[in-house]
């Protein structure tokens, strides 16, 4: 078995020392927002809600285990392709992850750093007890006006509203399974994998969120009674192996970058919430091995035992993070599969089997796992499973993530279909910031896709439902050279500031950034090049780095090269030579973008009718009516709409006629 750090209980008792658990002693029974789960939605959700707040709202938690508020369920890592930029932008508007994962990452590194930028993606290895500590330091330190409550939400309390359009209910609190009742304006549903959860090893079946903890069911039927559609969908996790039972001695080292880059803008000064230093923990090493075809042919020989071939499991998993079974199917031509052996605590020995997610019963996992170089005597410490969950077709949240159906209903994390922990905690920011800005009577918070991956995660979930769990990629940004990891701060902590989410010591830190990079800029403009042109101008060229600069640059060399040594000077410079390089692309970029912002500036009333207007088709009508979009901008992405219909659609919000057309 494992040997666990005690960090779990440590927490739990500073939570309630802090005065922020809540028993069933406590009688306060009245919060302007609840927050249902403690995951990496629910988290964000409680940071953003809390401090938007401040001493003028309340704000309430409900989760089964105040110990397991920012667990790390499946993989021990945050960051990754296109997570990373999330995880930035988080930071950027002022959320909570990238504080936790910089005081809790034990192996830093950037991503695709042999690409382009617009690909280029951050990632961290975490201790992930301490990554819990971490979330869980941050909500009771920083969050005064916060109540963490140990229970199960069972209902969802609403009042009918008068008319019959959207939305039907006014949300009026949470209905606990201990018998309480909650009252609030606003509540957020973050429920993971925990509606009606039931894991699967092999033909064994678990109900269950996640190992050890049980499944949350009286929440689903509380949604179908307000006529809410759900679905299921799946996913799964991989074998832990003890990191003593393990072969190094063959295996390939993956060490991360030296010196390690921070998430968070604030890591590493005096205002980083949980203190100035970074990094705070050593810094280790993971370990690449392989599949090979002994255990192919052992899981191909074996299918008709595996829950998604058999026919135990009916739901879509994650189709870009498959199970092993699903690899040895779908590429059989392979004949190897890539695992990394991943830490999962500085203080335990647990080693994470990233790349061998599977649900086989747990006599093949065994052979399996001992059929690979390196893990041949391993012992596992914890079988893998896959888990089914309820989510929410997301067809029925707007752009807020608030629901057409409930007014002051939010849903945030993989109860709309999304996988991973930064998706989760995207969602959990914006419905966060959504309920305050409600409570406060304040205009909504809206991300466009071309200010950020948060707004390009929203606006696919809302306009084309996931059949499948939605994970982030590059490529799904159509502007993705002005979404770098790079320009974030520059992205969106004005509108971090803006709604007051954003600390002062943050917009500080941007306008003195702001300020260097105009001042290295200059400086790059009267640096001569011997022969004519400028330092400014070489850094367009394709084939040009930074470091062999000041060799061109005769008397001015030596000055271009001082500043090249300081590594703060160094970062404004790469972005800088970004910004020059590729000024064509992100300029045609931003045009492009300028255009849909035009049709995001054309609202559509929450209360149109569209089966009222005759001249769009059916199909369109009915993509429409499902959907509900705010603006024209929205509607242009739906599925079965076609450019005729958005010509129907604008000329009726102008109120011009359209030219009558039979509809089919």
């Amino acid at each position: 078995m494992p040997c666990r750090l005690n960090v779990e209980t440590e927490t739990f008792a500073q939570i309630q020392r802090m005065g922020t658990f809540s028993d069933m002693t406590d009688q306060v029974s009245y919060f302007d927002i609840i927050i249902v789960g403690g995951g990496h939605a629910g988290a964000e959700a409680a940071w953003a809600a809390s401090r938007l707040l401040g001493d003028r709202g309340s704000v309430a938690m409900i989760t089964m285990d105040p110990a397991a508020i920012g667990r790390m369920s499946c993989n021990p890592a945050i960051g990754g392709l296109a997570k990373g930029q999330m995880v930035r932008e988080i930071d950027a508007l002022g959320g909570l992850m990238a504080h936790a994962i910089d005081a809790a990452g034990i192996q830093f590194r950037l991503l695709n750093r042999s690409k382009g930028p617009a690909v280029q993606s951050p990632r961290a290895q975490a201790d992930k007890y301490r990554y819990a500590q971490a979330v869980q330091r941050l909500l009771t330190e920083n969050c005064p006006n916060l109540k963490i409550i140990s229970d199960i939400a069972e209902d969802i309390l609403v009042d009918p509203l008068a008319h019959q359009d959207m939305p039907q209910w006014r949300t009026t609190g949470i209905a606990l399974k201990s018998g309480r009742k909650l009252s609030c304006r606003c509540a957020i549903l973050t429920t993971g994998t925990f509606l009606r959860g039931l894991m699967h090893t092999g033909e064994t079946k678990t109900e269950g969120g996640r190992i050890g903890e049980q499944a949350a069911a009286g929440l689903s039927g509380a949604l179908v009674k307000l006529g809410f559609e759900l679905q299921r969908l799946k996913t799964g996790t991989p074998p832990r192996v003890a990191r003593e039972s393990v072969d190094f001695s063959s295996l390939e080292p993956q060490h991360g970058d030296i010196p390690p880059t921070p998430f968070s803008d604030l890591s590493g000064s005096a205002a980083a919430p949980l203190g100035p230093q970074f990094p705070g923990l050593p810094q280790v090493p993971c370990y690449i091995t392989y599949t090979n075809p002994a255990v192919h042919d052992l899981i191909r020989a074996n299918l008709h035992r595996a829950p998604m071939y058999s026919g135990q499991i009916q739901s879509r998993g994650p189709r870009y993070c498959p199970s092993i079974e699903d690899k040895v199917v779908r590429f059989a031509d392979k004949t190897q599969h890539q695992i990394f052996l991943e830490p999962e605590s500085l203080d335990t020995n647990e080693i994470y089997c990233n790349g061998i997610s599977t649900s086989l019963p747990v006599d093949i996992q065994e052979q399996l796992v001992h059929s690979v170089a390196g893990l041949e005597k391993a012992v596992i410490l914890r079988h893998g499973y896959a888990v089914e969950y309820d989510f929410s077709p997301t067809h029925q949240v707007g752009a807020t993530l608030e629901t057409h159906r409930a007014d002051g209903l939010f849903f945030a994390g993989q109860l709309n279909g999304t996988s991973g922990y930064e998706e989760a905690a995207g969602q959990g920011l914006i419905a966060g910031i959504n309920a305050a800005l409600k409570i406060r009577g304040d205009k909504p918070f809206i991300l466009r896709r071309d200010q950020a991956y948060i707004g390009v995660m929203i606006d696919d979930l809302i306009t084309k439902t996931p059949t499948e769990p939605y994970r982030m990629f590059t490529s799904r940004a159509e502007y993705r050279l002005t979404l770098r990891s790079d320009n974030t701060d520059q992205r969106l902590t004005p509108a971090g500031a803006q709604i007051g989410l954003a600390e002062p010591a943050r917009i500080q830190r941007l306008e003195t950034k702001l300020a260097a990079m105009h001042r290295l800029t200059d400086e790059l403009k009267a640096c001569r090049v011997p022969g004519g042109g400028t330092a400014l101008d070489l850094l367009r060229r394709p084939d040009m780095e930074l470091v062999t600069l000041p060799a061109l640059l005769g008397s001015d060399g030596p000055k271009l090269a001082a500043l090249l040594a300081d590594p703060s000077q160094h970062v404004l410079l790469e972005q800088i030579q970004i910004e020059t390089r590729y000024a064509g692309y992100i300029l045609r970029e931003k045009h492009a973008a300028q255009r849909m912002v035009e049709l995001e500036d054309k609202l559509i009333s929450p209360k149109l009718n569209f089966q009222a207007i005759a001249e769009l088709r059916t199909e369109a009508r009915q993509a429409l009516e499902k959907f509900r979009p705010r603006t024209v901008g929205q509607a242009s992405r739906l599925e079965g709409i076609t450019p005729a219909d958005l010509m129907v659609l604008s000329l009726h919000l102008s109120g011009r006629p359209s030219r009558s057309h039979t509809s089919t």
